[in-house]
């Protein structure tokens, strides 16, 4: 089983949100998906494990992450998520207030989260290198999946 890992500092948070910033904002088409936006620059931490923050994906299930919305706060929030090119990725999405979440990866993916509301949505990167996944009104960066 694959284990989530978490940066050791905000730093990446912050360079993260400063490098890839949102570059879209066109409206999503009908599969969620808006224009691609130029790729973060890749950071280097050293990498630990938070139970708090990180999901145990069932045996060929891929990475799968749970990610709260709660009270203006985003669980988790500016982890380092790893994965491999192909390999599915799922969000496990809960919100108390409506939300959208932004995957800046090639293509884009872009999904509304109603107030109260929990959503699935399972997707994968064909290209290595490091994507963010943002909450846009919060303006946070949920994590940043590096993928290998």
């Amino acid at each position: 089983m694959k284990r989530l890992t978490v940066p050791a500092t905000a730093t990446l948070l912050l360079a993260a949100t400063l490098l890839a910033g949102c570059g879209s904002s066109d409206e999503p088409d009908a599969a969620g998906s808006t224009e691609p936006a130029p790729a973060a620059a890749s950071s280097s931490t050293s990498p630990s494990t938070s139970p708090s923050a990180s999901a145990e994906p069932a045996e060929d299930a891929g990475v799968v992450v749970d990610i709260t919305i709660e009270d203006g706060k985003a669980t988790p929030q500016g982890d380092r998520v790893e994965a491999e090119v192909g390999e599915t990725i799922t969000l496990n999405i809960t919100s108390d207030a409506a939300e959208e979440i932004h995957v800046h990866s090639d293509p884009e993916h872009t999904w509304e989260v109603a107030a109260g509301e929990s959503i699935t949505k399972t997707f994968s990167v064909d290209t290595p290198g490091q994507v963010a996944v943002e909450a846009h009104h919060l303006d946070v960066t949920i994590m940043q999946l590096v993928v290998r």
